[in-house]
């Protein structure tokens, strides 16, 4: 069962998502597989005023008491709030560049640098530094970052540009299936029984 999932690395709901489809993934195998394509909730770069930005954190609570995995800390520091989706976003895609399993990792831990550790993602020393954290090589990581990332912005661009024209309004969005004109599509961060409904119907299994 393939699920296609349309994210940002700004929205805390995406990272509940995240971490819930990171351990379907651990728990069914090679029944799942997951891609994961870029939506910026915030297409455009604007600085966000600190003191309203803490403010707005702390609805990040409803987050946290849905999924106790998903760890969130309410940016009680002096960093500067990420101004802009897509930086994040084509860290994520020079991450991919690394194999499956670094972009797995890498995902979450931007993720967890955001909303754990409150740190800038929109900031390039940031996205490096995270990737050090993984066993990254920080150098290549930037190198990759710095010579291609015209490359990985087309890409997130793209992704952006076709979950708009599907109509996609909200994140996460995930849709089960290889044709996204056609597939089952859940948009929200589901519990995982729900996604683990989807693979037992992909297996044929009675839901009986």
């Amino acid at each position: 069962v393939r699920f296609t999932v349309w994210s940002d690395i700004l929205c805390p709901w995406c990272y509940v998502a995240a971490v819930r489809l990171h351990q379907v993934a651990r728990t069914q195998g090679d029944d799942v597989a997951i891609a994961w394509r870029a939506f910026m909730l915030r297409p455009e770069e604007q600085p966000r005023d600190l003191a309203k930005f803490r403010h707005y954190a702390q609805s990040w609570r409803r987050c946290a008491e849905a999924e106790p995995g998903a760890e969130f800390h309410y940016w009680g520091g002096d960093a500067a709030p990420p101004s802009f989706s897509l930086p994040p976003l084509v860290a994520t895609k020079v991450a991919a560049t690394f194999g499956p399993d670094a972009f797995d990792a890498y995902h979450l831990a931007l993720l967890r640098a955001y909303f754990v550790d409150n740190r800038t993602v929109s900031d390039t020393q940031v996205a490096v530094d995270v990737a050090s954290t993984v066993g990254l090589d920080a150098d290549e990581f930037a190198l990759r970052l710095e010579r291609d990332g015209p490359e990985h912005v087309d890409a997130v661009v793209t992704d952006h540009k076709a979950a708009l024209g599907l109509g996609f309004a909200a994140v996460p969005t995930v849709v089960i299936g290889d044709d996204p004109s056609t597939g089952d599509i859940l948009t929200g961060a589901m519990p995982v029984a729900a996604y683990l409904r989807v693979i037992r119907k992909g297996r044929g299994e009675d839901e009986r």
